[in-house]
């Protein structure tokens, strides 16, 4: 509640409303408990940890434990924050608040230099001074009624654990446990799910919803007796929720010494083919580009690169159908990070978390339809692997350079990343066409899944026969689906670069008034892109209306550079 005598502050208590002891506060007596709290708190918001500045800021009084949660209705139990943040945090107490906002310092700091923010990451944020020697150490003991895992941990702190053997595989064994956060690490190639989407979780674990399924972690050492970091795997947002929450131990079923590629792949098919919650599809292509390349490896030590194929390995392994996809988890990824882990410009954005964004232009499945599929080989190359590893190699490399050029005509300084920058972004244009800067709208409309499906299948036609005229392919045939499977040098980047251009600077992108224009730009089915942009003509109209951006009129306009 704010300093201002008239407001009143209520609290909701199952059906009951129930009025708390700041309402009947006088001025006086509310300006004087603000001062108190304020010194209390030592000039701090209750909520953001932030100064205060009583001659600047509006400020609320609030509880820190919510009265349905057993808080006192009294000044022991309050606290004084930013007006601007009591008024956001709807039904949540002070104190749950100031876990989440923490929260969302620590994501923030780590969102402006990556794309990503991790268990990890939290981790090393609550301890930042430990390293990799902050090791447990574990022991084996066998009898006949009972296997014991004896933990000892560093701290003198000694417990025991049955272990439990998997009845179909009794080479899997596991000890379910209370582990200290503190020797918690994680193990992000199994597992690089995002947590940044953690906020309901805290709010689940503050109000003591029980963790219904312990997290899942590994040792590894050696023989029956050895040191090891606890390494978790999965369950990594219930782990980050409840260490924001303060928790000082995790429940965890802990796998003792497992074979770790196993446990990858049975990761990874948990996520995906059998999945209730599936893996985010960067992720999914993060694993499956791991999972693919330490096989392909493997197998390529002992194969006749000379004869045999990427069909070949496939055709040897054993899950071959799993492998075929994992091939296209390879190629996409390497697309996106370089193998020293530079992203490429477009991730910054791109929204790769929900299938849906109010921020970003593009979404991880727009990528999947457009630039993927349409520039990609994703079947199991027939070449020797000597040859096809060298056009692979090329063919990731051009399309990373594609996709940069892309994000720098169509999105870098055009387009601005913030919360609500695509939300209802037509409606404001129909009621006020100024309300949105061109470049903004132009990108935005640019990205567009059915829109980029249409003109960007017609720059691969274009591509081809810039290529295809250099006589680039070894194979005239790649021009239709591997387009680029060859070098390309300055003078025909520049070329694709005027290409991107050409598409850019058509005048349907800039429709701002037009009311049957902007229901045609609004359209989601292809049909009506075909229409819009190749036929230059309006969904269900003869006339033209707007100029027509075939392959050829896009090749015809690049070979003038």
């Amino acid at each position: 509640m704010t300093n201002k005598p008239n407001n009143q502050q209520i609290d909701y208590e199952g059906d009951f409303v129930k009025e708390t002891k700041i309402k009947s506060l006088t001025k006086e007596q509310r300006e004087d408990l603000i001062k108190r709290l304020w010194e209390l708190q030592e000039h701090k918001c209750k909520i953001c940890g932030k100064p205060i500045d009583l001659s600047i800021h509006e400020v609320d009084i609030d509880h820190i434990v919510s009265l349905d949660l057993g808080g006192l209705d009294d000044e022991n139990n309050w606290g004084v924050v930013h007006a601007e943040h009591n008024k956001i945090k709807g039904n949540r107490d002070l104190q749950l608040m100031s876990y989440i906002f923490n929260f969302r310092e620590y994501m923030e700091k780590y969102l402006r230099v990556k794309k990503e923010f991790i268990l990890g990451d939290a981790l090393n944020e609550f301890y930042p001074e430990r390293d990799r020697n902050n090791t447990v150490e574990f022991e084996l003991t066998e009898s006949q009624s009972q296997n014991q895992i004896k933990v000892s941990y560093p701290t003198g702190n000694v417990e025991t654990y049955p272990v439990l053997a998997d009845e179909r595989d009794n080479l899997v064994k596991s000890f379910v446990a209370m582990v200290p956060f503190e020797y918690v690490y994680h193990d992000s190639s199994i597992n690089p799910r995002s947590i940044i989407d953690l906020e309901p979780l805290i709010e689940e674990f503050y109000y003591k919803h029980p963790q219904l399924q312990p997290c899942l972690a590994y040792v590894k050492f050696d023989g029956i007796k050895g040191k090891s970091n606890i390494w978790v795997f999965d369950g990594q947002h219930k782990a980050a929720a409840q260490l924001y929450l303060r928790n000082e131990k995790l429940l965890v079923r802990v796998f003792i010494n497992p074979d770790i590629d196993k446990i990858k792949l049975t990761n990874f098919r948990a996520h995906t083919i059998v999945a209730q919650v599936h893996f985010p599809q960067l992720i999914q292509d993060k694993v499956g580009y791991s999972l693919f390349k330490l096989e392909f490896e493997k197998w390529k030590e002992k194969a006749d690169v000379e004869r045999q194929s990427e069909e070949d390995f496939l055709r040897e392994t054993e899950d071959k159908d799993q492998y075929r996809i994992f091939l296209q988890n390879y190629l996409k990824y390497r697309v996106l990070f370089s193998e020293g882990g530079q992203k490429n410009k477009i991730l910054n954005y791109t929204e790769t978390v929900t299938a849906r964004s109010k921020k970003f232009p593009l979404v991880y499945e727009t990528l999947n339809r457009t630039f993927f599929r349409l520039f990609l080989y994703l079947k199991p190359a027939s070449e020797p692997i000597q040859d096809s590893e060298k056009y692979r190699t090329l063919e990731m490399k051009n399309l990373s350079n594609f996709m940069e050029i892309f994000t720098e005509e169509v999105l870098e300084k055009k387009f601005e990343v913030k919360d609500g920058a695509i939300f209802k972004i037509e409606e404001k244009i129909r009621d006020d066409p100024n309300s949105v800067p061109d470049a903004h709208l132009i990108a935005y409309r640019m990205c567009r899944a059915p829109a980029m499906t249409v003109y960007l299948t017609e720059v691969k036609k274009a591509i081809a026969w810039l290529l295809r005229s250099r006589n680039k392919y070894i194979n005239n045939k790649w021009g239709d689906d591997r387009v680029f499977w060859c070098k390309i040098d300055d003078d025909e980047w520049r070329k694709i670069r005027r290409m991107i251009q050409v598409i850019n600077q058509h005048k349907i992108w800039r429709e701002k008034e037009n009311e049957e224009v902007l229901r045609g730009l609004y359209s989601t089915k292809q049909k009506d892109w075909v229409e819009l942009l190749i036929e230059g003509r309006l969904p269900g109209r003869t006339e033209r209306y707007f100029s027509q951006l075939t392959s050829q009129k896009i090749y015809d306009e690049a070979i003038k550079v």
